[in-house]
């Protein structure tokens, strides 16, 4: 009873009740209206219809038909593919919207030693930023390579081990989010329904809303953050000076990592946050 109520147990439940009522069928081809059982050749093996007693055989044997093994078999096919056919039996739902596994560890979420690396990223790219502005370098080949190798010295460049950092910090998904996401099927034609008495299912709650936000902002900051890097790492290799982009360009992208990133750090406690800049020295 580990599944009460979930979407593979309804699922198995309806298949159960097609094959039922083609087994009927195969037997009984009135039923589902297929008309009486094709006539059988004159070579097919008849089954001898038993009665229980000879007074019976001699009042019913007018009446009885004989039907072959083959003729069953062929109406059985028959009803199978009718019903599988007519009946739109639901796919299985799967966890497609939820976050992905990055493989972090869950141990000491919302802590401060896990919002630590975050603020420490943060660091790096407002430094690396402050680098470039106060030269006031034009954007080449040189200063895209020493822009990036000072990224990398506090950023992932892989999206997984980027998206890890954050995920060690961020709530977790919930059970109720995962049932929802796996029982889409149910809960929407149940309307979220979930008792009497009880609240909508599908209605958020403080928890669930902050850990849509924090993944939310999670995943604009990894995405601006690649946009910046793949950027750094075209001007490193550009031949032509004329192909790299301007140095208001390149600032607008830090600027939108900066952006993403102090969207996610502001749902975390301030106190929290202020405490982790000191542990990393300022």
């Amino acid at each position: 009873i580990s599944k009460n109520g979930s979407m593979k147990a309804l699922h198995t439940v309806i298949s159960l009740t097609a094959s039922c009522y083609s087994i009927v069928n195969a037997f009984s081809p009135s039923i589902a209206g297929l008309g009486s059982p094709p006539s059988l050749p004159s070579n097919n093996k008849k089954l001898d219809v038993a009665s229980r007693n000879n007074d019976e055989q001699s009042t019913t044997s007018s009446t009885a038909s004989a039907i072959s093994i083959t003729t069953r078999r062929e109406i059985l096919q028959k009803s199978v593919i009718n019903y599988s056919t007519f009946l739109l039996l639901p796919s299985l739902a799967s966890a497609s919207n939820l976050p992905s596994n990055t493989g972090a560890d869950i141990s000491k979420t919302g802590s401060i030693d896990t919002l630590t690396p975050i603020v420490s990223i943060q660091r790096g790219i407002t430094d690396t930023k402050l680098q470039f502005t106060n030269s006031k370098e034009v954007v080449t080949p040189e200063s895209c390579s020493s822009l990036l190798q000072k990224l990398l010295q506090s950023t992932p460049r892989e999206e997984t081990a980027f998206k890890r950092i954050f995920d060690a910090y961020s709530t977790p998904v919930s059970y109720k989010q995962k049932f929802l996401d796996q029982n889409a099927f149910l809960v929407y034609y149940t309307k979220g329904y979930d008792g009497p008495g009880r609240t909508n299912i599908e209605e958020d709650d403080a928890e669930s809303t902050v850990q849509k936000m924090q993944y939310g902002s999670r995943n604009d900051a990894w995405a601006a953050m690649d946009d910046l890097f793949v950027e750094l790492e075209y001007g490193r290799g550009a031949k032509d000076s004329s192909a790299l982009s301007s140095g208001e360009e390149l600032i607008a992208l830090f600027d939108k990592v900066l952006g993403a990133l102090d969207s996610y750090l502001s749902l975390a406690p301030v106190a929290d946050v202020e405490e982790a800049g000191r542990r990393l020295g300022r």
